[in-house]
């Protein structure tokens, strides 16, 4: 004797009382993982795109000589895009690291290659030049 009945519908417990059905929570992490690999790729490509846009600058300090105890001279030589205005900053420490002089120089739209004599003031006797950075 059989209790089943033809075309009767199976038995299923209600829903949410025994935990998440298991195929939504996949299909939730899976969206989610979607969404945080979409965001990475355009936070990723933003940067790279934001880093192409910088016009690149670089400058070197060929020599410097210590003139007077308030004067350092910086030769500088800045490499840049050709009818570009730079600037670039130098500086001078003294013995013991201590800055004693700064200035920025404003390098003009000139060809790509430009050298300059910076007179750097200082408030102590200055024993370096150095070039702490260049941007257009």
């Amino acid at each position: 004797m059989s209790t089943t009945t033809e075309g009767a519908v199976p038995l299923t417990p209600p829903t949410g009382r025994y935990g998440a059905d298991p195929e939504a929570t996949e299909r939730r992490t899976k969206r989610w993982y979607l969404v945080c690999v979409i965001i990475s790729l355009l936070v990723v490509g933003a940067v790279a795109v934001a880093y192409g846009m910088r016009s690149s600058v670089s400058g070197e300090v060929e020599t410097f000589q210590v003139v007077s105890p308030s004067k350092v001279l910086i030769h500088l030589q800045v490499t840049k895009s050709a009818n570009s205005a730079a600037s670039c900053t130098v500086r001078s420490r003294d013995a013991n690291g201590n800055e004693v002089g700064r200035i920025t120089v404003s390098i003009p739209k000139a060809p790509s290659t430009y050298d300059t004599i910076v007179d750097l003031k200082t408030s102590a006797l200055g024993t370096t030049g150095e070039l702490v950075s260049c941007s257009s």
